[in-house]
């Protein structure tokens, strides 16, 4: 049997970058702006696989978009021994297109009374405290922009 290695500089960078932000590994893939598991997530920063009983290293590419979703900079990268994640990581932040301001009128509180509601009944189904409910409605509405933003580069 394959002892569980220590994980790499990069991963315990991801890891504590994550938990600072309050993010789960679901929470952090979700911000990624290509499709990405939490239990990838885990894999990566346990730097292990449980199933295979295999070490997992990330590639240049994905741990450069791991770590542009929790806004670890590239120096950062470096600094753990990734110079090649923090080239990539470089790029994408070049190349990343300003996010738009939402809309004055599309508040929470612009909504209807009823709307309002509907939404806190949802969040309420389950204990969760106010930080958890802020991060759900957070990834949900960064979940929504990535599929109008997809929709909207689709040909028709």
């Amino acid at each position: 049997m394959t002892a569980t290695p220590n994980p790499p500089p990069e991963a315990t960078l991801l890891r504590l970058a994550r938990e600072a932000a309050g993010l789960s590994p679901e929470s952090a893939a979700a911000r990624m702006t290509v499709r990405f598991s939490g239990s990838r997530w885990r894999q990566i920063e346990a730097a292990y696989r449980k199933d295979t009983a295999s070490e997992v290293v990330a590639k240049a590419p994905t741990l450069a978009q791991m770590a542009h979703a929790l806004g670890i900079t590239p120096d950062r990268l470096e600094a753990a021994g990734r110079s090649d994640a923090a080239d990539i990581l470089r790029e994408i932040e070049t190349t990343a297109a300003p996010q738009p301001a939402p809309p004055s009128t599309a508040t929470f509180a612009g909504l209807e009374d009823w709307q309002q509601k509907a939404i806190l009944n949802v969040l309420d189904a389950q204990p969760r405290s106010t930080r958890e409910k802020a991060l759900l409605l957070h990834t949900l509405a960064e979940q929504i922009e990535r599929q109008a933003k997809n929709e909207n580069a689709s040909p028709s």
